[in-house]
């Protein structure tokens, strides 16, 4: 008998659904499941804003290439590669790799944070002093950062083709700013690693 029931347990560890993605607009208040986190396959990492607009969209020339050295800083800091990073003006696109499972929150935290309060022109601290005044409705990112991990092959050939079509989105982002986007200094800040 205890024969047979190890074989179920076995059985049922097969029919357990593999969780892929994690944070964004599938989250409904606190999360109940564990992020996932691989070293083996890249992850389609997206971090979006509901205040980047105007001149605080990361795509104005003052955001621009500060955002592109923050990311980019502690990604090398953290052991973390970066196949794709799309700034689309209010949230940004990354494809990454981890080297270390345990650097992928220090990196989320440092980034998110050194982003807003540059955007925002806000010293350290100054988050903190807002919650007294609503901090939820003040917050500069919209929800958890959104993951996904993408397999090799067709998977990231799929994401590849997702990265040009926003590098070409925010290049139409740019055209009723009055920018051209044939200056070969827009063009540098809008392509992907």
């Amino acid at each position: 008998m205890g024969h047979r029931k190890s074989k179920e347990v076995q059985l049922s560890l097969f029919k357990r659904k593999i969780i892929r993605q994690f944070g964004g607009a599938l989250l409904k208040g606190n999360a109940k499941i564990v992020r996932p986190l691989t070293t083996k396959e890249p992850m389609h990492l997206v971090l979006k804003s509901a205040q980047a607009i105007g001149t605080k969209s990361m795509l104005h020339n003052y955001n621009v290439s500060k955002i592109d050295e923050i990311i980019r800083t502690h990604a090398r800091l953290c052991r973390i590669r970066i196949y794709h990073l799309v700034n689309v003006g209010n949230h940004l696109h990354l494809v990454i790799k981890l080297d270390d499972r345990k650097k992928f929150s220090k990196f989320i935290r440092v980034i998110t944070g050194l982003i807003a309060r540059h955007v925002l022109k806000a010293q350290r601290g100054a988050a903190g002093e807002s919650k007294a005044a609503g901090y939820k409705k003040n917050q500069f990112w919209v929800a958890r950062p959104f993951t996904r991990l993408i397999a090799w092959g067709r998977d990231y050939e799929h994401i590849t083709k997702y990265m040009k079509k926003n590098i070409n989105d925010a290049k139409r982002c740019f055209i009723p700013w009055g920018f051209d986007t044939t200056d070969p200094m827009l063009i540098q800040m809008l392509n992907t690693a």
